[in-house]
């Protein structure tokens, strides 16, 4: 698992470094990118310390903007971990939901819901395209019991189902967004 993440810096790290339009290689090779790990600036020896199966999300950013704000880096790396991904989700939820919020503080964890996006059931991994749902692309989320879930999606491993529909992220394709 270190070995993926290990790879995941190697490969941001040369598309930040050698995907540069301006300059020459010998030039940015002694730059390097600043990286966050669930919005905390951190240093590369810090990326040694999760496994592949905690990360969310890795999005790298090189625009002119951000480049005005942090000086003469090639960009930068934010990788979002999947326990920091569903604090945002879930705290998002609560937001839009009075009956999300009064169920999970009833329960006070999510483990008995079943998340459905746009009509998938989500069964793994899916932090990240939760937390990837904003204000721009929510539209709706209904609670359904173990009954409505047993006969609609046939799960019966949970008690209840979040039904949740969005839009699907204009940028989805450019890397910007998972779904």
């Amino acid at each position: 698992m270190k070995q993926l993440v290990l790879i995941i810096l190697a490969a941001c790290t040369y598309s930040l470094t050698y995907g540069q339009s301006k300059g020459n290689a010998a030039e940015n090779l002694s730059k390097q990118p600043i990286f966050f790990i669930d919005s905390v600036q951190v240093d590369q020896s810090e990326m040694q310390k999760y496994n592949s199966n905690q990360i969310a999300s890795v999005t790298i950013v090189k625009d002119s903007t951000y480049l005005h704000i942090y000086g003469n880096t090639p960009g930068s790396v934010y990788i979002e971990t999947k326990s920091f991904s569903r604090k945002r989700f879930i705290n998002y939820f609560r937001s839009k939901s009075i009956e999300f919020k009064q169920l999970l503080d009833s329960l006070e964890n999510d483990n008995s819901f079943q998340y459905i996006l746009n009509g998938k059931v989500l069964a793994k991994n899916y932090e990240g395209n939760l937390a990837a749902i904003d204000d721009k692309i929510f539209r709706s989320l209904t609670i359904i019991d173990k009954k409505e879930l047993t006969s609609k999606y046939e799960n019966t491993s949970k008690d209840f189902g979040i039904l949740i529909a969005s839009d699907v992220p204009e940028n989805l394709y450019d890397g910007k967004n998972k779904f």
